[in-house]
């Protein structure tokens, strides 16, 4: 019998998959379940790794140094956690999050924002 938890996680990934595929990255793949080097769970285009999740309980600190070392693993740019919201089917709806410089360094090569400041940067 399929692990409940891998079912909920598989229907997850897909609604995601499918969400971006229909909403411009129609080439959004899933990536290998149970691979031993973990690159997320799909790629929306080039550079770009995202990890699913769908659980009841948000597990932050975790997820974030899981999603870094897809992100390492993936050798990607950009990578993104999307976290399922109860209660709302509808993936347009779910969180996706991501470190704040991580989503400058996005903002700045999408052509938005100047280079830091190096002498105003609080690390």
């Amino acid at each position: 019998m399929p692990n409940a938890n891998k079912l909920k996680g598989d229907r997850a990934e897909r609604a995601v998959r499918d969400f971006l595929r229909t909403n411009g990255f129609p080439g959004t793949e899933r990536t290998r379940a149970g691979y031993f080097r973990d690159a997320g769970d799909l790629h929306a285009c080039p550079g770009v790794t995202i990890q699913v999740k769908d659980r009841a309980a948000y597990a932050w600190p975790e997820w974030l140094t899981q999603l870094s070392e897809q992100k390492t693993e993936a050798n990607a740019d950009h990578a993104v956690l999307v976290c399922k919201r109860r209660g709302l089917g509808d993936p347009s709806q779910w969180l996706a999050v991501m470190p704040l410089d991580a989503m400058t360094q996005l903002l700045r090569e999408a052509g938005y924002g100047t280079a830091p400041d190096r002498e105003d940067h609080i690390a």
